[in-house]
């Protein structure tokens, strides 16, 4: 049967649109038509007073619903935090695995591959870490920071229909491996790094294509030495990830950023960690250190922010506060990901043949409801 959700304001990425109805068959968008011309035997769902946007796509997710992935690999674990993700409108998302054991790691790639036989919204795994600079790690383990081995490249191959994004510094990882990694059909980031212009620029042209939690991890732009921020907001074939959560990059450093970065190339994350998608945030052990939230902000006991406690969805309505056009603000959360991991001939836009993922958004931009391929 066909289903009919009416009555809302479509946001299909490129315009909106009011006084139609999205029509949904077999998990794709069947097509966009006048709410009266809605089949009378479809299954409707009324939406008055709201908007229906393409479903946020989350390229990194650490954890939510009081689970770290790196503390639980398995296949339930995955499954758990992409549904709570999904109640506050992430419809799609890359659990995303932090510096760690080699085996560990591997554990944590076969637990993604098992949640995607019965999750559609894992999409595939990011892989942050351990191939990171040590000066700009962060909280990641100094002891597990390491360069990549024959094993590793071994351990890095995918299913063509899984998308494996990984965290690369170019001082860690030079070019002809990164051309390795490219050749396995990998999405090439790079972050956590102090590497100098050359480094990044042999990078990008050796294959790499995105940057990492924009300003984080990489220096701040606009001091004597120029940063790896300064780099990437200079290259304009890059796409970057950028936490808005109040904490991680200031207002300023946002419209920078916006201003720097062609259309289409600054992208949300969350960099979310156990206490989001949580109605009750706990404190959690990363690696041997207990992490807490503290006003908000997901911070070790040396008081260095340890990810977010944030989901896509307020990163959306934060976006809306420091003045970003919604439209803007929606091709942020859904679209513009999509193209990033290459996705965007089927998800990020609510159009016919696309599939299905769909946000309800109430006028405050809070999710009522989220559809993955029509569900």
């Amino acid at each position: 049967m066909i289903t009919a959700l009416c009555d809302a304001t479509i946001f299909t990425s490129e315009a909106m649109v009011e006084g139609h109805a999205l029509l949904i068959k077999d998990g794709k968008i069947l097509d966009i038509v006048a709410n009266r011309k809605a089949p009378a035997d479809t299954n409707k769902k009324s939406y008055p007073e709201h908007i229906l946007a393409p479903g946020f796509i989350d390229a990194q997710v650490n954890g939510g619903a009081n689970i770290l992935f790196n503390n639980t690999p398995t296949g339930e674990a995955c499954v758990a935090i992409a549904k709570a993700h999904q109640t506050f409108g992430t419809t799609r998302l890359l659990p995303t695995f932090i510096t760690d054991r080699p085996e560990i790691t591997a554990q944590a790639i076969a637990a993604m591959r098992t949640a995607r036989k019965t999750c559609k919204n894992i999409l595939g795994i990011h892989i942050e870490g351990p191939h990171l600079g040590l000066e700009r790690r962060g909280v990641h383990k100094a002891d597990y920071i390491r360069g990549i081995t024959q094993s590793d490249l071994q351990l890095y191959h995918h299913p063509a229909d899984e998308v494996m994004l990984m965290t690369v510094a170019p001082e860690c990882v030079p070019p002809d491996q990164i051309k390795i990694l490219r050749q396995q059909d990998i999405i090439i980031s790079l972050g956590h790094t102090s590497a100098t212009p050359d480094q990044i620029r042999g990078a990008l042209k050796a294959g790499a294509t995105g940057f990492t939690h924009l300003f984080n991890g990489m220096g701040k732009p606009g001091g004597e030495t120029v940063t790896p921020a300064d780099t990437a907001l200079g290259d304009p074939g890059s796409w970057c990830g950028i936490i808005i959560d109040g904490f991680h990059v200031s207002p300023e450093l946002v419209s920078r950023a916006l201003t720097a970065k062609p259309p289409g190339k600054l992208f949300l994350v969350s960099d979310a960690m156990p206490p989001a998608a949580s109605d009750k945030p706990q404190t959690f052990k990363l690696y041997d250190e207990t992490v807490r939230v503290e006003k908000g902000r997901c911070v070790n006991n040396e008081g260095k922010l340890a990810g977010s406690s944030i989901t896509i969805s307020d990163a959306v309505q934060n976006c809306v506060k420091l003045g970003i056009a919604i439209e803007e603000v929606l091709r942020m959360a859904s679209s513009y990901p999509a193209a990033f991991l290459g996705l965007d001939n089927r998800l990020g836009k609510l159009l016919p043949g696309y599939e299905a993922d769909v946000v309800v958004l109430n006028h405050s931009f809070v999710p009522q409801a989220a559809f993955v391929a029509g569900a």
